[in-house]
């Protein structure tokens, strides 16, 4: 089994779960696994202990080493450099020969690069100093919004994964490269626990960073519509640049009484406390700049703990989430949003229950990590 670097510009942030969650399951898929990144934030105490997190040499003198080695692949390196647009021939060559130093000091057979902008640039002139082959992903704003040379990266990787078919539709267009759709998975070892909450009061969850497009403005207005009319609340767990401007709109919606806002929270603590709830609600819109969620894992874990979740029509949300696991309605809609909660607290506890059921079900059938990871096995192995 090929030895694979996995290419990311930070490691980890804890937003990302989806990043550890698939190295884990290549691992157990029986990959050796290694994490190359710009800059290593934390510890990650999920990560499997026989991956090793390799920070990229920043360092000219080390590239200028390299290039000494292999002068003639260097030159061919520097012609590759000098396709793309954005990035100079200086910087993507310095940085692409120290991490080609990486894959020949570590023995790396394959690099998969996560999201889809400037490092995946830097990763592909590495793959062809290195002389070994490279696939990317995209997950969102690197698709749709930073996407510079995004059809040159796409020719020049092995194959490239969209998590949704509206992102593998968006990159077919291209006409270049091989494109592949995976859905990112779930470690359901981790979400396995089963629902608590079978009240006839409704306790909603939100959970993700707080950015234009998930669409929490959006939410709580029609939260402080059919307040009045049906037991609910609102637990907002995550952190981001919108949260005063949140916390003064619940003010202004005097929906205080009705709205927690508890912070960021482990993987581990949604993992534990996601089923005490009746449902988790994602009211998912495009921002103005284009951005959106994908694949969002976030439905998923929510999911396999068993619970219904409440978002709306938008690219991979149509592949997650069907009626018999819960409720969409069109993104930006205030009233759509309305109008789907007064569905959801119409139901019976047992009803919803039901919903959480099949959600369980449906995960552990389509999304589960381990599944996911051996189809990327499968076509890395083949190249």
């Amino acid at each position: 089994m090929k030895h694979i670097g996995i290419v990311v510009p930070t490691f980890h942030i804890q937003s990302e779960t989806f990043v550890v969650t698939e190295i884990n399951a290549l691992v157990k898929a029986g990959h050796k696994v290694s994490v190359v990144t710009f800059d290593n934030l934390n510890d990650c105490p999920n990560l499997d202990s026989s991956v090793e997190i390799i920070i990229i040499n920043k360092s000219i003198s080390a590239a200028l080493r390299y290039a000494l080695k292999k002068p003639f692949t260097t030159i061919k390196g520097g012609f590759l450099a000098n396709k793309f647009s954005v990035i100079s021939i200086v910087s993507l060559l310095g940085y692409g020969l120290n991490i080609a130093e990486v894959i020949n000091l570590h023995k790396i057979e394959h690099l998969h690069c996560h999201f889809m902008h400037a490092p995946l640039a830097y990763a592909i002139v590495a793959s062809r100093l290195a002389q070994i082959s490279i696939s990317s992903i995209g997950h969102g704003h690197d698709v749709y919004v930073n996407d510079s040379d995004l059809k040159l990266k796409v020719s020049l990787c092995n194959f490239s994964v969209a998590v949704c078919e509206d992102m593998e539709y968006f990159l077919k267009k291209y006409k270049v490269g091989q494109i592949k759709l995976l859905h990112c998975g779930v470690d359901l070892s981790l979400f396995n626990s089963s629902p608590t909450r079978l009240n006839e009061a409704v306790k909603l969850l939100f959970i993700g960073r707080l950015v234009e497009k998930k669409g929490l403005h959006f939410l709580l207005p029609a939260l402080k519509k059919i307040s009045k009319t049906y037991p609910i609340s609102l637990d907002i767990v995550g952190d981001g640049p919108m949260l005063n401007d949140l916390k003064y709109l619940c003010e202004e919606l005097n929906i205080e009484k009705y709205v927690r806002f508890l912070g960021h929270r482990a993987p581990l603590w949604l993992a534990k406390n996601t089923s005490k709830y009746s449902a988790l609600i994602a009211p998912f819109c495009i921002s103005k700049n284009g951005d959106k969620d994908t694949g969002p894992l976030v439905l998923k874990e929510a999911m396999a703990s068993g619970i219904p979740v409440l978002t709306t029509e938008l690219m991979g949300t149509k592949e997650i989430v069907n009626n018999k696991v819960g409720f969409k309605c069109e993104p930006s809609s205030i009233s759509g949003l309305e109008n789907m909660l007064i569905d959801f607290c119409k139901l019976n506890p047992y009803e919803r229950y039901e919903k959480g059921s099949n959600a369980k079900h449906w995960v552990a059938s389509n999304f589960n990590a381990n599944s996911q990871a051996k189809k990327l096995s499968g076509w890395i192995q083949s190249i």
